[in-house]
């Protein structure tokens, strides 16, 4: 079900033995503690010091302190290349040993910073938008991941391993096949590779995932095993935990269910003990899927319930906005220190201008373009902000579209129907929940989708609720026939909040059967989609639900707001009151959008 890359980081050379690699460690030490006074050879010391530790133990807390102590070190001799590959390393201790993106992305950008002032330094900057890259990828944005190792493949010839390794990863979390094996193999083939046990266990074990997605099940095995031996052999406690959910996988496929759960297990624990929840989320993944083949459906609903929890909490709203936030107030700060520097640099001139007794004429013409670049200024603030407005909203949005509260009454149904020994209902009823989880997660990452699609998931979404609450209202979909739904293009799940007020919020307390009528159609250039219920109306409920339908429609105006302003069309939302016990009716008017 779910599957784990590793990410190719660095760039240091792996020897022969776990032990030898310790002595190097040791040597390094050495060296940094022999000297009596902090100079630009100790930093960089440091700093390759931190990165093999960190390597050979993702888990080393202890680091954070070593690397900003370098940090400081650095500031103090003004050793600007020393301070820059310090924040990177900063970066990776919070990325790797805390599992906090957010401290991690501010320190990368602290680096992108001092970059940007110190152009001598700009060619080690492209590890730090690997880094960045590398985040993108656990939030699962692999568009963003992919933009950011094409950046670094394209410019710096030293880093084409991690480039092609991770650009390979992103193809296999999109299921596109034939371009992961295409870039795992040019991988594997590059001269870095040939002598390094280390990346071949991790491309083995990458691929071998490629292959247990395209069937080919004995070739998925025979990498497994691969990437094991050379772990094995060589004591690469980097690569093990993701090796050995891969692994898993590849077992699975073969039906070797008693290897597939122990190898699950294994980097269950692994991860655990780093404090990796990434890798947890994916290995409980696993054993969900383990548990499921097995026909353990109790322990398979147990450990997909923990896979959605730590789902949940790598790709939550907060957690993906704050890192969109961080990446647009660190592009907004570069573009406004620039705007505020040319404008300081023109109050300069205006100033010697005007004592120099310049003319009236020279006076006003200097005016009008001081006046001119503010206003670009303000444009340019405007258009962040507005940059920001879609981030919150984006996210805000994926807040409303699944309610916690209904995912977790669909999985008590479940665990009902199974302490009640129905395993043929309960394994529908879960077959249906997964898919309809699985239809969320895929479609918030797109910002239109096909309006089939969206469908098909109110048609989902509507089943579940039906299922779990029986007798309860009754729904219908209309589309106008003349309406091409595989070629219209609509926001990914803009109905369903409004769906979920009807059944949770207009049915409350009512007699006899509600009713849901879903109808879309086209009028000129515009998408009218409609949903009516006959609860109990808006100005009947009750006050705690009113802020829910207030939270829905906020959101939904400012989808609208952002559509309005890239489309120039007027698109508009109005919440109709029907009255006491005849209902509500919610009309949305979205720009008519197209595939092709």
């Amino acid at each position: 079900m779910k599957y784990i890359f590793t990410l190719m980081l660095f760039s240091i050379v792996v020897h022969s033995s776990a032990q030898q690699f310790q002595m190097e460690l040791d040597s390094l030490i050495k060296k940094i503690d022999s000297s009596t006074v902090a100079n630009q050879e100790t930093i960089d010391l440091r700093n390759q010091y931190i990165k093999q530790a960190l390597f050979a133990n993702p888990s080393d807390t202890t680091l954070l302190t070593f690397s900003k102590k370098t940090v400081d070190l650095a500031t103090d001799l003004r050793y600007w290349k020393g301070l820059l590959v310090g924040y990177e390393r900063v970066a990776l201790v919070y990325q790797y040993s805390f599992s906090n993106p957010y401290k991690a992305l501010e320190y990368y950008h602290k680096a992108l910073g001092l970059m940007e002032k110190d152009k001598d330094l700009q060619t080690l900057g492209w590890s730090i938008y690997g880094g960045i890259g590398t985040l993108y990828y656990e939030q699962e944005e692999y568009g963003k991941a992919l933009e950011q190792f094409k950046k670094v493949l394209h410019n710096d010839k030293n880093l084409e391993l991690t480039a092609t390794a991770n650009i390979a990863n992103i193809f296999g979390s999109l299921n596109q096949l034939d371009s992961a094996i295409y870039y795992y193999k040019k991988a594997l083939n590059l001269e870095q590779v040939t002598n390094n046990p280390t990346y071949k266990a991790n491309l083995y074990s990458n691929l071998s995932l490629i292959y247990s997605q395209a069937d080919q099940l004995d070739a998925a095995l025979a990498s497994a095993e691969n990437s094991i031996g050379l772990i094995e052999q060589y004591g690469i406690e980097f690569v093990r935990p993701t090796a050995y959910a891969n692994a898993s996988m590849a077992y699975l496929g073969n039906k070797d269910y008693v290897n597939a759960e122990l190898y699950a297990n294994e980097a269950l624990q692994l991860s655990e003990a780093q404090g990796n929840v990434f890798l947890q989320k994916s290995a409980w993944g696993t054993l969900a899927d383990v548990y499921s083949a097995k026909g353990e459906f109790s322990k398979a609903l147990e450990a997909y319930t923990k896979f959605s929890v730590l789902k949940d909490s790598l790709n939550n709203q907060n957690r993906r906005v704050e890192i969109n936030r961080s990446q647009l107030e660190f592009e907004f700060e570069k573009e406004r220190t620039i705007a505020q520097a040319e404008i300081d640099r023109q109050s300069t001139i205006k100033t010697a201008s005007l004592l120099g007794g310049g003319g009236l004429l020279a006076a006003s013409v200097l005016g009008f373009v001081l006046y001119k670049r503010r206003r670009d200024v303000l444009e340019q603030k405007k258009d962040a902000e507005f940059r920001v407005l879609v981030a919150d909203t984006e996210l805000k949005a994926l807040r409303a579209q699944m309610n916690p509260h209904f995912i977790f009454n669909a999985l008590n149904s479940i665990g009902d129907y199974i302490l009640k020994n129905n395993n043929e209902t309960a394994l529908e009823y879960l077959t249906k929940f997964a898919k309809l989880m699985r239809m969320v997660l895929e479609n918030s990452e797109n910002k239109s989708i096909p309006l089939e699609e969206d469908l098909k998931f109110l048609e989902l979404y509507l089943q579940v609720e039906a299922k779990r609450q029986p007798g309860k209202f009754s729904y219908h979909i209309q589309v106008d026939e003349a309406l091409e739904v595989e070629n219209t293009l609509v926001p990914p799940l803009l109905l369903q909040p409004f769906i979920e007020n009807s059944i949770w919020h207009g049915f409350r307390d009512r007699d006899g059967m509600g009713q849901i009528q879903i109808t879309i159609n086209e009028n000129q250039d515009m998408l009218i989609c409609s949903i009516e219920d006959n609860g109990r109306g808006i100005e009947h409920t009750a006050n705690g639900n009113e802020s829910k339908k207030s939270f829905g429609v906020a959101i939904t105006e400012n989808r609208l707001k952002i559509l309005n302003k890239q489309k120039n069309k007027e698109g508009r939302l109005q919440v109709i009151d029907l009255g006491e016990q005849k209902g509500t009716r919610v009309e949305i008017s979205l720009p008519l959008e197209h595939l092709f």
